[in-house]
């Protein structure tokens, strides 16, 4: 027997609690994502208060850290519009 015709086939409540949880791994991959963007954002902006010499390498830390909460944003907008469209259905 073929493998793939002994699997069960996913329910709709399989497929919910699938998409929530993907949903839900997203949340947290952004949140990690955001701060740590944002914990560069501000150690950035504090070295360039106290080491003003380093000043390009530091707005350098700034703009990966705003790149970095970009992406969270984006993460997390990507995910609701899933659980929109499952809860549309």
């Amino acid at each position: 027997m073929d493998a793939a015709m002994d699997a069960p086939k996913m329910t709709a409540a399989d497929r919910e609690r699938l998409t929530r949880e993907r949903v839900a791994a997203r949340r947290r991959r952004s949140g990690r994502l955001g701060g740590i963007g944002v914990a560069l954002l501000f150690l950035g902006g504090v070295g360039t208060i106290l080491a003003p010499e380093y000043v390009v390498g530091l707005i350098v830390v700034m703009s990966v850290g705003i790149v970095l909460v970009v992406a969270a944003f984006l993460l997390v907008r990507d995910g609701v519009a899933g659980l929109r469209d499952l809860t549309a259905k």
